[in-house]
């Protein structure tokens, strides 16, 4: 009596599906991984001069933020700017809070944008009638300013 072959391949699953994973996992290792070169400050997929050096990206890299106001920061300066207060006005930025998120009608479509309410402080003795907000509505990134107006 001759036994059979076992094909141990087709009938242990568990290992089976264990060798499958593996080789998966290796080829995404390897294929997820990308060449760069640096030229002074300057990255590129392809070598810019003879003494480009070949630098490798980490997986988590992200780009540097750009420069400029953004945010708070960009919806105090624009209030500042547009009603003309300086060090010497009687009226102060009190503070810039982040309220929800609100569509408006912006180049005559609606547009979904970040909002602060700029707050200003009135020193004494000046005839204004008590504290004032202002609305400030940015695009999504919050670098530009959509839209500004003052509320009640």
């Amino acid at each position: 009596m001759s036994e059979a072959p076992i094909d141990f391949f087709f009938t242990a699953p568990a290992v089976r599906t264990a060798l499958i994973a593996t080789a998966l996992a290796l080829a995404c290792s390897f294929a997820g991984a990308q060449t760069m070169y640096r030229c002074g400050n300057v990255y590129s997929q392809t070598p810019c001069a003879s003494d480009a050096t070949t630098v490798r990206p980490h997986v988590s890299a992200t780009a540097d933020a750009a420069p400029g106001l953004q945010g708070a920061e960009l919806c105090a300066a624009t209030v500042t700017r547009d009603l003309q207060i300086d060090a010497a006005a009687p009226v102060q930025i009190a503070s810039v809070v982040k309220a929800p998120a609100e569509v408006i009608q912006y180049a005559d479509k609606p547009t979904a944008t970040r909002k602060y309410v700029v707050s200003l402080s009135v020193k004494a003795y000046v005839a204004f009638a008590g504290p004032r907000a202002y609305a400030c509505h940015l695009s999504e990134d919050e670098r530009r300013v959509l839209k500004l107006s003052g509320t009640r």
